[in-house]
């Protein structure tokens, strides 16, 4: 039976797994995703991966090593990995999440409303764009020796196949690419100091790219005749292994963040107003579909603190009912920013009653109120209604969270037996490739199995649609004050 390997390069984690063409697990393997730091911050060095991921490869079982069939990866998106002539790594890789950009970000004027409608994104200091002009300005000689750029996906699949590529979901988030020709955009890349042959070609997830080098089989413990596949961004890969790229399904991923994603048969249409959207949108990796995703900054973060400030641990939600509890007050989950600038966090409707249980539910009630703000935003501005809706990561583990979540919203969450969905996704685009699977219906069909569905609280309806309408004027309010405290502080 052939087998398919999935490799999943997260911001702390990267994971390996093995499976076979029914979504079984038959073996895995982790380790920390290496992150060094200098005098500029923190950053990636490829080729200290690469030899971490060949050796937890080579760790594998040897009757699983020779019978895999064909590799592909999901990584993070926004890191850019910069190389020469002969494709050895030159660039100290930027994190997605690192600030130092700002300036430079500051420091360019785009027409916001033109480049969302370009490239699907809004101009902020995260994007690939803004990480080029940063080594620009700071690494002037290492930059002009860049020959190509690629991903950190782009680039493992180099070290795999000898072969160059950057797959549309993840130049999506690069801000330098054309949803629309998928094409790299050419003012962007001037602005930038590039040209458009330093890019590496571009693919959709999915595409064979070759065999494995003869080094890397050597390396890998793995036959030369190992398939190399495109992959892409992690949150659409999951999306591939999730099912959502069927009509009416959506992907909830609940992580220390939480988004919503959903897929579109072509690019929003914004009829002259794109400014304020709650979502971003680019290429999925069922191509040719898009999708559009949005979300908010705390999620799991939001939950951490909570437990930490009030020396808590998980046993706290088993113990919650939130039923018995009328008197919920109103947290605003903006401890790491909100949709605007200003925003920052909030309890409000406190009591000398109010007891750390209930802090602990108004944390959950308030991060699900949120939730269903862009929720609602998203489906109204895309005409898109989520009739199924799939949650993935860790905290799907908090089954009070989940139920809090389904009442909020309406709908009972599906969570699946398989939550590393980004390596499974990884795994089906590598079967995709090499044939395994005739397609991506295919693929989801044999592979996808439900472990639990969570279905709204009944009789929490009532109670949860009164509480969200005040929350919602309250966010107002709180808003108003935000931005004042905000004037106050530069003054």
């Amino acid at each position: 039976m052939p087998l398919l390997l999935g490799i999943d390069i997260g911001t702390t984690n990267t994971k390996l797994k093995v499976y076979d063409e029914d979504g079984q697990t038959l073996a895995e393997t982790s380790f920390r995703t290496p992150l060094f730091s200098d005098a500029h911050g923190p950053y990636y060095d490829p080729k200290e991966l690469t030899t971490l991921l060949f050796a937890a490869i080579a760790g594998f079982p040897e009757r699983v090593r020779r019978s895999v069939k064909a590799v592909s990866v999901s990584s993070f998106a926004e890191v850019m990995v910069g190389l020469n002539e002969r494709g050895e790594p030159l660039t100290r890789c930027i994190p997605w999440y690192d600030e130092r950009t700002k300036e430079e970000a500051e420091a360019v004027a785009l027409d916001p409303s033109w480049v969302y409608e370009t490239t699907g994104l809004s101009p902020h200091h995260k994007y690939s764009f803004y990480k080029l002009l940063w080594h620009r300005r700071h690494e002037p000689e290492v930059f002009k020796a860049v020959r190509f750029w690629t991903s950190m996906s782009g680039f493992v699949l180099f070290a795999l196949s000898g072969e160059l590529s950057f797959d549309y979901s993840l130049a999506s988030r690069t801000m330098l690419f054309d949803q629309h020709t998928r094409t790299w955009r050419e003012e962007l890349l001037d602005l930038a100091g590039m040209q458009k042959a330093q890019l590496a070609p571009l693919y959709p997830s999915g595409v064979a790219l070759g065999r494995l080098r003869h080094e890397a089989a050597t390396r890998c413990g793995l036959p030369e005749d190992v398939v190399v596949v495109t992959g892409g961004h992690d949150h659409p890969c999951a999306a591939l292994a999730c099912g959502v790229f069927q009509k009416g399904w959506g992907l909830i991923s609940t992580g220390t963040t939480e988004s919503l994603m959903v897929p579109l048969e072509h690019p929003p249409s914004f009829a002259g107003d794109s400014g304020g959207k709650p979502f971003s949108f680019g290429h999925h990796v069922v191509f040719p579909l898009y999708y559009a995703m949005g979300g908010i900054y705390s999620g799991g973060f939001a939950v951490d603190w909570t437990l930490r400030l009030f020396g808590k641990s998980y046993e706290v939600f088993a113990e919650l009912d939130p039923v018995r509890r009328r008197d919920v007050p109103f947290f605003f989950p903006y401890l790491l920013g909100g949709e605007y600038e200003e925003a920052k966090g909030a309890f409000l409707n406190l009591s000398g009653d109010t007891e750390q249980e209930d802090f602990v539910l108004s944390v959950l009630f308030g991060l699900c109120a949120e939730y269903r703000t862009i929720w609602e935003r998203m489906e109204k501005e895309l005409s898109y209604t989520v009739t199924q809706a799939v949650n993935v990561g860790g905290g799907v583990q908090n089954a009070l969270w989940m139920r809090l979540k389904a009442t909020f919203l309406k709908k009972p969450i599906i969570v699946p037996v398989e939550k590393e969905g980004s390596c499974q996704g990884a795994a089906l685009l590598a079967g995709i490739g090499a044939g395994v699977y005739k397609s991506p219906e295919e693929a989801f069909s044999r592979t996808f199995r439900v472990e639990k569905t969570f279905e709204p609280i009944a009789e929490l309806e009532a109670q949860v649609d009164h509480w969200y309408t005040t929350y919602l004027a309250l966010r107002e309010v709180l808003k108003v004050a935000n931005v004042r405290l905000a004037g106050r502080k530069e003054e």
